[in-house]
């Protein structure tokens, strides 16, 4: 037991302190990568849901069907891992169920997830898409992507090859002549277009979120939102137990309780239509 509290002495110390030029130990500057935050809990960990929203100790995910509000999966991350590893988890409790996807409303936080990246033909994403912006000049928006070529035409036609998750340099050459110069880029370099590694699901959600039907269709995961927020509610902020396990445990109790309130109100059991949302939990 002793030998267990020093090592998790010698952790923290190791985190949270480094030795000068002179070997004078000093309180380190920033936060340590996977940095443990509590003596007592080794699972709880730093994160964040923006620049300026922090969170420690863990995350909660849920996966509702949206049109019966049973939840029918939960997850439990520390902190600091990427909302879209949560899928995976989450899986594994629809596995059980027998449960197939075939559609997923979801927040960009889980586009890189497993779902996504590797769905087939049968399954239907919704979820707003990434923003593009270029100050005023042509976005992204004003390029044309041939994907039977994989050759992106620019406003004033110029063609070149393109691959997904690389950078698309248009050549330094033509831009300087271009007439639309003016209008896409001040660069002496030529005109760069990022290309997203699932650029083709991008370009189908935006095209989707401009229509009425699709914006309606994005609004109803709001009803994730709600129910995330009645099992935080019951649950409380901060964590009952030590351990990511047995707060596994304790979110799986929580979302049951939020069921049967559910089943109480349900006049007919629905096909399912799934949404996931995740938000912090602390210890």
């Amino acid at each position: 037991m002793a030998q267990e509290t020093l090592d998790v002495a010698r952790v923290i110390e190791a985190q949270n302190v480094t030795l000068d030029s002179q070997g004078v130990p000093t309180l380190s500057q920033g936060v340590a990568k996977d940095r443990r935050i509590s003596i007592e809990d080794a699972d709880m960990r730093h994160g964040r849901k923006s620049r300026c929203n922090k969170i420690d100790g863990y995350k909660r995910h849920i996966l509702k069907d949206l049109e019966s509000g049973v939840v029918c999966a939960v997850a439990l991350t520390r902190a600091n891992t990427p909302e879209s590893a949560a899928t995976v988890d989450l899986e594994r409790d629809l596995k059980f169920q027998n449960i197939h996807l075939a559609e997923l409303h979801i927040d960009r936080a889980y586009l890189s997830s497993h779902w996504v990246t590797q769905r087939d033909d049968k399954l239907q994403i919704f979820c707003k898409a990434w923003p593009v912006r270029n100050s005023g000049r042509f976005d992204k928006n004003s390029f044309f992507l041939d994907w039977d070529t994989h050759l992106i035409s620019c406003p004033n036609q110029v063609s070149i090859p393109f691959e997904p998750g690389k950078v698309v340099h248009f050549p330094a050459s033509e831009c300087a002549i271009c007439p639309l110069r003016s209008g896409c880029t001040n660069s002496k370099r030529g005109r760069t277009v990022s290309i997203h590694p699932d650029e083709a699901l991008m370009q189908e959600l935006r095209v989707r979120q401009s229509t009425a039907i699709g914006r309606k269709n994005l609004r109803k995961r709001t009803t994730v939102e709600h129910s995330l927020a009645h099992i935080g509610h019951w649950q409380g902020n901060r964590a009952r137990y030590i351990g990511q396990r047995k707060n596994l445990l304790d979110l799986r109790r929580v979302a049951v309780v939020h069921n049967l309130h559910v089943i109480a109100r349900m006049d007919k059991v629905r096909p399912i239509t799934p949404g996931i949302k995740s938000n912090s939990w602390t210890g």
